[in-house]
């Protein structure tokens, strides 16, 4: 009796091992190889006291904007995003900034005097006026899905621009080896996109089959993402 039990166990345990190795999920691999801001070219004229020597190309800063990936119809329980930009001067921090909805904003006062920013949704809404104290943050909730621009009310030309999407899933990518797996998504169609700060440049859409595991590896190097599996595209 007891090596039946025994038996017993043994088959199925093994019976069971092929469901819990092919369960639905995706692997999402991010290599991101950080490069220099695009940019026009454009000309300075270095002195040394009698020669003037024209340059061109002079290098850009480091990317400034977040690369990000975002999955469409792909909706798990909501995360609480928050981003933060400092405003500092005449110049906020960063200028684009990606949310899912219901993704909180972290403005941060750097000066010793009070500063206002107004907040804009493209396309109707309300204004939204905010002071913030001296050297002190106010947070903001976005709920509503939509392209909004926050202004400096003392430089008006200072402006940074959020875009919330109507989905819950935004994956933060940093420089280096980025890896994810999602084993909760259930079977179906979907679209994963890769954002630059607000504008998306990379788009790929995919099935996900019951029981299945699948893979998806990228790179991203100097701008252009390019898909391991297939082809590639770029941030032109």
């Amino acid at each position: 009796m007891k090596r039946f039990f025994a038996l017993f166990f043994i088959c199925s345990f093994f019976f069971l091992i092929p469901f819990s190795v092919s369960a639905t999920m995706i692997k999402l691999t991010i290599n991101y190889n950080r490069g220099e801001e695009r940019g026009d070219q454009y000309r300075v004229d270095i002195r040394d006291g009698y020669w003037n020597f024209p340059i061109l190309n002079i290098p850009k800063d480091k990317e400034k904007e977040q690369y990000s990936v975002v999955i469409e119809g792909y909706k798990p329980a909501a995360e609480s995003k928050k981003e933060k930009i400092e405003l500092s001067g005449a110049e906020f921090s960063r200028k684009k900034i990606l949310f899912p909805k219901n993704g909180t904003l972290i403005v941060e006062n750097k000066e010793n005097f009070p500063r206002k920013i107004v907040i804009t949704r493209e396309g109707g809404g309300e204004p939204v006026s905010i002071e913030i104290q001296p050297q002190s943050s106010v947070e903001h909730l976005f709920t509503e899905a939509g392209d909004y621009k926050i202004a400096d009310e003392s430089f008006p030309w200072n402006t940074s621009s959020v875009k919330v999407l109507d989905t819950t899933y935004v994956w933060r990518l940093k420089e280096g080896s980025n890896n994810k797996d999602i084993p909760d998504i259930a079977p179906g169609s979907y679209s994963l996109k890769i954002y630059y700060g607000t504008v998306s440049i990379y788009t790929e859409d995919f099935m996900v089959v019951q029981n299945a595991a699948q893979s998806f590896i990228y790179k991203i190097d100097k701008g252009r993402v390019v898909n391991l599996n297939s082809f590639s595209t770029s941030m032109d």
